[in-house]
């Protein structure tokens, strides 16, 4: 697939709607009594693996929209590398620029990625921030 300099609302709403459907489910297993040591222990898996799925539906963006400085979008693309290339070691190249005092997760350069709920939540909601602002155009 070529490159994508814009998507639809209708993209973006759907892929909310399914992030939203699978913290939903975290959330009832936790409401329901699920044991909290349990949880600890999955929810840093959950979180972290759930930055796949939010970057999947627009893994086709383009840097031309985007820019190479720090934002949710670039740190999700950094994130999702590292999950992928470098066996969940949180690694910033030379091509995208990272500020980890200004960044959505925190994450230091070095560190595994192990994601807590507020971290992914923020990086989740920069992340549809930027798509709507860069990609959406307005109808």
């Amino acid at each position: 697939m070529l490159g994508r300099k814009t998507f639809e609302q209708r993209e973006v709403d759907e892929a909310k709607s399914m992030i939203a459907a699978l913290v939903a489910g975290r959330e009832t297993l936790a409401e329901a009594g699920a044991d909290p040591a349990a949880l600890a222990v999955v929810d840093p898996e959950f979180f972290t693996g759930l930055t796949l799925v939010l970057d999947r539906p627009f893994v086709h963006r383009v840097r031309s929209v985007l820019g190479k400085g720090p934002g949710a979008l670039n740190e999700l693309e950094l994130i999702v590398a590292s999950i992928l290339d470098h066996d969940r070691v949180f690694t910033v190249g030379t091509v995208l620029q990272y500020a980890e005092g200004t960044s959505f997760t925190g994450l230091v350069p070095g560190e595994t990625i192990l994601l807590s709920a507020e971290q992914f939540e923020r990086l989740a909601v920069g992340v549809f921030a930027e798509l709507e602002e860069l990609f959406v155009e307005a109808v």
